[in-house]
């Protein structure tokens, strides 16, 4: 297969990246390839959040994300392979860490595709490169030990689904109320409420009020989809946003929290039956989540695969 390798063009490539995404999810129990969720909160929340909060670091970690990325077309000029990273290792240590996206019957890319990561991606203070791949990608794992890389013995990412038989029925406790970003856009609530979901009771931890409005700007964010729940006060005590791929018709969760002081009521189930609810309005058959936590499990999600890290270096 002739390919090309290029620069990734931001104002272009983003949606066909996307597209890219969407076309292989048939496939993506045996690929490594990231769903649209990922990709659209990537760009439009993970890399602006590391900037926080200064808005110059937040454009420098978008561009630097662009800018470190790499694509390959065919000769017709589809794109069928990508090298990224979700952020830099300057802004997180635990990142600088390397996903490829591609279509199946790709093996021939993977050796150049790898090497471009060895060359733009070694950690900064160990030296290490690090790719990620699904358990059952044995093309890319088979790539991965040719040239060096060592599978850590832990999985390191794992994936749960929910099959919708019918849309689950939400109670709430009395006064509590689920809100979505189209009923009320109140971004300091939805900032504090993401925060102190996932432990941060430190507003200077909390999302920025820009790079909440960034998200929103996500060519697959839907406000109706990003949703609140309030405690009788009006405080938002979980949270929880569903991204919807309509060709697929699948809803994918990212993120989900709850406010430590009001876990164990049922709240995060609620709010997330909620979203459930609402992409099943649509048309959806089934949701995911990027995790195969207890509480998932205990909902109804099912357990289907996991990802390893492969270390060089």
């Amino acid at each position: 297969m002739h390919a090309t390798q290029r620069a990734y063009q931001p104002g272009t490539d983003f949606m066909r990246v996307r597209d890219l995404l969407v076309e292989t999810f048939p496939s993506f129990l045996e690929l490594s390839n990231w769903r649209i969720e990922r990709w659209n909160y990537c760009r439009y929340f993970v890399a602006p959040f590391f900037g926080d909060p200064d808005p110059a670091a937040s454009a420098a970690c978008i561009r630097y994300w662009e800018e470190t990325m790499r694509i390959w077309e065919d000769a017709a000029g589809r794109i069928i392979g990508v090298v990224n990273i979700e952020a830099p290792a300057e802004w997180h240590p635990e990142y600088n860490e390397v996903w490829l996206q591609r279509e199946p019957g790709g093996a021939a890319l993977l050796d150049e595709m790898l090497a471009y990561a060895e060359v733009t991606f070694p950690h900064p203070k160990t030296g290490v490169v690090t790719v990620h791949a699904n358990e059952t990608d044995a093309e890319l794992a088979a790539a991965l030990e040719k040239r060096g890389f060592v599978r850590d013995a832990e999985p390191s990412e794992s994936d749960a689904e929910y099959v919708i038989t019918e849309p689950p029925q939400v109670t709430l406790p009395q006064g509590y109320a689920i809100v979505s970003m189209a009923d009320e856009n109140n971004l300091a609530r939805r900032s504090e409420t993401f925060g102190r979901s996932f432990n941060h009771p430190d507003p200077k931890d909390w999302a920025s009020l820009a790079s909440i409005a960034e998200m929103q700007r996500a060519p697959d964010y839907h406000p109706e989809l990003d949703l609140v729940l309030t405690s009788p006060e009006g405080e938002g005590v979980a949270c929880c946003t569903i991204w919807w791929d309509k060709v697929n018709r699948i809803g994918i969760l990212e993120p989900v929290g709850t406010h430590p002081d009001y876990r164990r009521r049922g709240l995060g189930r609620a709010v997330v039956w909620e979203a459930i609810r609402r992409v099943a309005a649509r048309g959806a058959r089934s949701v995911w989540v990027g995790s195969a936590q207890a509480f998932y499990l205990a909902i109804g999600f099912q357990w289907r695969g996991y990802s390893f890290k492969w270390r060089k270096g």
